[in-house]
């Protein structure tokens, strides 16, 4: 009786070490899609910005077709202002509602002016968009 028991024990115990290692398994998957292909959870790959690369553009010239466009932030809807690196929902909503009070942004470095984006966010933000 006593090596049922045993064996019982032993049977559940090996399942819930598999299943723990399934789970290690699946995390460590998904959090390597999330690193390295974010687009695959933005839902729109058109509203991806694109980094904005000087140094790269100093090696090699690119046609203006080549050269990746910056995200205005004049024009820039809240669901295309969100794919910037530390902007949601509601930095976007408080961008474009200063941009209604405000008039148009004449630098990048306005965006200080809005509530909740310092000098970080501002460094994490100057590859990704421009002003026209």
């Amino acid at each position: 009786m006593e090596k049922n028991i045993q064996n019982l024990v032993d049977k559940h115990y090996l399942r819930a070490v598999s299943f723990l290692v399934v789970l290690i398994l699946i995390g460590a998957g998904y959090w390597g899609l999330r690193k390295f292909n974010p687009s695959l959870f933005l839902g729109k790959p058109d509203f991806i910005a694109v980094p904005h690369d000087e140094q790269s553009e100093q090696k090699k010239e690119l046609s203006p077709e080549e050269k990746p466009e910056l995200l205005n932030i004049n024009t820039a809807t809240a669901e295309e202002l969100q794919t910037l690196p530390g902007i949601g929902p509601s930095m976007s909503q408080r961008i474009i509602q200063h941009r209604k009070e405000h008039g148009s942004f004449t630098s990048v470095d306005e965006l200080t002016e809005v509530k909740g984006i310092g000098e970080k966010t501002l460094d994490k933000l100057k590859p990704y968009v421009g002003v026209e």
